[in-house]
């Protein structure tokens, strides 16, 4: 028996040299932990593609497809999934779109999972062997993540990620930002036992490993069980977290003590009107350069993201931003656009408002103006976006940012490097071409699609 599990290509910035393609981020567990979950058969070949670092082999024989879909790629996950369905081989839907849209992803499926697959997968596997598999399968609830299996990364190309051994230690978050699908697909904040964290960390080939939790340090006490276990191993690591973990010394110390390297943060916006408008008001931008001296004293990069398009934005935004990130030298800077993802509070409201663009989900990446802005044109957001890109990644600008002589000074002047290189991107691929859709294909979710008020009795 041949399973195909496929993560459908997310339009990740890759280093292409000929036929060699490197994502530039860490390896994706969704579908090496499917595997991994998958029951054990001496005849099951299991087969995975990451579409964002290797061609979909649309000729492959299998006897069960499994796709995760996240927004951005739904359009093409539901592509290939009629494409394998007209072969008429089998396809089951997941991930994070069709939680939040079953209604819409099962007409593209013979079956689909909604939330978890710990214990849906496995129970669908073994129902679709016996031949009786269901249309709809849903997790159970559950408080924390136990008995997850280490993730099946040797299926992974290695060479394929900058960071080829990525590890989870929690799932959700305990915050509810107005644009973060998170509590929409994972209501509860999940943790796995230490254990099996350290278990898998043990397990990697590398001295690097990157954590693909939301806000590693959540729980302060748990992250610091788990750093503590960590510090041992003597690995080296990095992560995403909420500023507020600046106000616990101890945890600090713990994160340097086990290895921390870098940390991400979702600074979002310089205005504390902005940030309690997206319910972040946690964040307290009159304290960031406090987060940036408190990490760099112990020698922790700062990769630090900014959102453009906040109802409070004016064309000014762009050149105060690209200033401000420069004045506190945040090592990595990001931008994204304010993207309505279904399932938000965010998208509720501009949708109430008249305000969604497109719901063309192709467009929902970051990369587009798919709302009406309030105080601009979608075009000057467009075009300030990428002017601020452009102007962070100027060589002196980057230089400007740099501080001292060290390992991670050479790890964030390449990663600078490759952002200037997603800049050329940014204005010359027909993809990011275009400043926003304009109403392109595709249509409002309608209210059945919703997991809300999606019948799981029901087959469409």
């Amino acid at each position: 028996m041949k399973l195909l599990l496929i993560m459908p290509d997310a339009h990740m910035h890759t280093l292409k040299i000929g036929p060699f393609v490197r994502s530039m981020r860490e390896m994706p567990l969704s579908i090496c932990t499917l595997a991994a979950l998958t029951p054990e058969y001496p005849d099951l070949d299991i087969r995975l593609i990451d579409g964002s670092v290797e061609p979909v082999p649309l000729d492959y024989d299998a006897n069960l497809v499994a796709i995760s879909v996240i927004t951005g790629c739904a359009a093409s996950a539901y592509a290939i999934a009629d494409h394998y369905r007209g072969r008429n081989i089998p396809v089951v839907l997941g991930g994070v779109h069709v939680t939040i849209l079953p209604g819409e992803a099962i007409r593209h499926a013979d079956a689909i999972v909604i939330g978890r697959a710990e214990k849906a997968w496995p129970r669908l596997f073994e129902d679709f062997r016996a031949g009786r598999m269901q249309k709809i399968y849903e997790e159970d609830d559950v408080d924390d993540l136990l008995g997850v299996p280490a993730p099946r990364r040797d299926l992974h190309r290695r060479s394929g990620y900058m960071v080829p051994d990525s590890i989870q230690a929690t799932r959700g978050c305990k915050k509810i930002c107005d644009f973060c699908t998170v509590p929409a697909v994972w209501p509860k904040y999940l943790r796995r036992p230490v254990d099996d964290v350290i278990r898998d960390i043990r397990a990697t080939k590398g001295r690097y490993i990157a954590f693909n939790d939301v806000s590693i340090a959540e729980d302060p006490e748990y992250a610091k069980e788990l750093f503590t276990a960590m510090i041992p191993l003597g690995k080296k690591w990095g992560g995403l977290a909420t500023v507020d973990i600046v106000n616990d010394p101890e945890l600090l110390a713990l994160m340097k003590a086990s290895g921390c390297g870098y940390l991400l943060f979702g600074f979002e916006s310089d205005s504390q009107a902005t940030l309690k408008g997206i319910r972040k008001g946690f964040n307290k931008p009159v304290n960031y350069e406090d987060v940036i001296r408190a990490m760099h004293a112990i020698n922790i990069s700062v990769q630090g993201c900014f959102v453009f398009g906040f109802d409070h934005d004016t064309a000014e935004v762009f050149q105060n931003t690209v200033e401000r990130v420069n004045e506190l030298k945040i090592d990595i800077p990001r931008y994204s656009l304010y993207t309505p993802y279904p399932g938000t509070e965010l998208f509720r409201r501009l949708q109430g408002e008249d305000r969604i663009l497109s719901y063309n989900w192709d467009d929902y990446d970051t990369m587009h103006v798919v709302i009406q802005p309030a105080l601009m044109t979608p075009e000057e957001l467009y075009s300030g976006f990428k002017r601020a890109y452009r102007e962070t990644f100027k060589l002196p600008n980057v230089i400007r940012r740099m501080r001292g002589l060290s390992t991670n000074t050479a790890i964030n002047f390449i990663g600078n490097l490759t952002y200037q290189m997603f800049v050329r991107r940014l204005y010359n691929e027909q993809r990011f071409s275009a400043p926003y859709s304009m109403l392109a294909p595709g249509t409002a979710p309608d209210e059945g699609w919703y997991r809300s008020s999606f019948k799981l009795t029901e087959t469409p």
